[in-house]
């Protein structure tokens, strides 16, 4: 007997994608002003193009997370699916703090050569932290919706041997009373041939 699937609520996927668009936007927003060829910051050994790469493997990652569909449950993601959604996010906001703590030391280092880079290094952590907050909140809603499917997967495999429970009960009662009929005919066959025997 197949467990029917469960299936993210397309309200959350909605949420998970902008908050996913969002911080593809700021982790760029981030690098733009490091990667003009004036700026004397970016350095040869800083960790920013790496970073950002980095950040770009778990994107795609995230990318292929979300479209698995697992056709056991009818095309839609299992739970398998949904924890690995949950780790691509995780992923994703661990490498974008990674990307922040780059760049407030690029920041400082830049501070010297110019002062306009304090104030845009305070806009972009603001626009950063509201982004890690908002991707916080909406992984905070995927392990819900994956503790809420767990759930749901339990009482449905509850249901399932409740029924092959039921099932082998009456399977039980179906052969004794198979067997009770037998035993009756063969009863009522006796009596008939030691009746006409008399007879």
């Amino acid at each position: 007997m197949r467990i029917s699937s469960f299936s993210m609520p397309t309200a959350v996927q909605r949420t998970i994608t902008a908050a996913m668009f969002h911080s593809v936007a700021v982790a760029w927003l981030l690098a733009l002003p490091l990667l003009a060829p004036a700026q004397p910051a970016l350095t040869p050994d800083s960790p920013l193009p790496r970073l950002l790469a980095e950040r770009k493997v778990l994107t795609n990652r995230y990318a292929a997370a979300r479209a698995q569909r697992n056709s056991l449950f009818g095309n839609k993601p299992s739970k398998k699916d949904l924890q690995e959604v949950v780790d691509a996010l995780q992923g994703i906001v661990d490498k974008d703090q990674q990307i922040v703590d780059a760049l407030n030391k690029t920041t400082v280092a830049a501070q010297t050569a110019a002062q306009h880079y304090g104030t845009t290094a305070a806009q972009l952590q603001n626009t950063s932290r509201d982004d890690r907050n908002l991707t916080a909140q909406r992984l905070n809603e995927v392990e819900n919706d994956l503790q809420n499917a767990q759930q749901r997967e339990k009482k449905q495999l509850s249901r399932v041997q409740e029924l092959e429970a039921e099932l082998n009960e009456a399977q039980s009662g179906r052969l004794w009373r198979d067997g009770l009929l037998a035993g009756l005919g063969l009863l009522c066959a006796g009596l008939f041939v030691a009746w006409r025997r008399r007879a």
